[in-house]
């Protein structure tokens, strides 16, 4: 009996592990729309969590848009929903206020595309942020300097890089002027894209100076993430479509 038991019980403490979900929604001709995010997320008061959805098409790959809504008081999701033609993943950013109400809160993540209508629960738990205990002590300012110092950096690299950016931007602008009618629609539907993503870069930048520093690690490896990313995606259409 112990060995028939055994795998079960390993394959119960697998399974509780896990914390993805998924929606599917079939639709006439053979479509299929899938939804796929984590059933739970925790952030403290007054800091941001990441919550990433993954999108699925089958039989079709036009833009869709996820939808948050019952989002309790306090906490709001900082990226629109649209997944563009081609985009399979986003990462978007939870934030808590500081005075957001402590406790687990039930949102619903949904999308609707022709019939097909996958929607899914997610747990958002907020958690009271501890009262910082280093006081004034030597330990303590040394770690408000160091944050001070990790902030400017970043700031500086992270302004630099939005230079560089809305250069390259211009650049592409400017291509679109002089472009041919079919390839000023291709220009102008990227660069619409691109300009998304510059605004919300713009938006993390922001809270360089604010994010505390429980939250810092996370944070500034997404801002990094999203900046390699606009970056890329500059200078590939300032390739592709620059006259030669």
């Amino acid at each position: 009996m112990k060995k028939v038991l055994a795998p079960l019980a390993l394959a119960a403490l697998v399974f509780a592990g896990c914390n993805t979900q998924t929606s599917s929604s079939k639709g006439k001709d053979g479509k299929e729309f899938e939804l796929k995010m984590p059933a739970s997320v925790s952030v403290n008061q007054g800091e941001t969590a990441e919550l990433k959805v993954s999108v699925e098409r089958k039989g079709f790959d036009e833009p869709v848009t996820v939808k948050f809504e019952k989002l309790p008081d306090g906490v709001t999701i900082e990226e629109d929903g649209k997944f563009d033609k081609g985009v399979k993943e986003k990462t978007f950013t939870v934030k808590a206020k500081a005075d957001a109400k402590v406790g687990k809160h039930t949102i619903k993540v949904s999308s609707t595309h022709a019939d097909m209508s996958p929607n899914k629960e997610v747990t958002i738990e907020v958690k009271e942020k501890k009262a910082s205990t280093s006081g004034s002590s030597p330990v303590g300012k040394q770690a408000g300097e160091d944050l001070k110092r990790k902030r400017d950096e970043l700031n500086t690299t992270a302004q630099a890089r939005l230079k560089d950016i809305d250069k390259s931007m211009d650049d592409l602008r400017a291509e679109a002027k002089t472009a041919d009618a079919k390839a000023k629609v291709e220009i102008n539907s990227r660069l619409s894209a691109l300009e998304d993503q510059r605004k919300k870069l713009g938006n993390q930048v922001a809270e360089i100076q604010t994010t505390s520093a429980d939250a810092w690690e996370a944070f500034s490896a997404r801002l990094t993430t999203a900046a390699d990313e606009l970056h890329k995606g500059v200078n590939e259409a300032v390739t592709k479509f620059k006259k030669k």
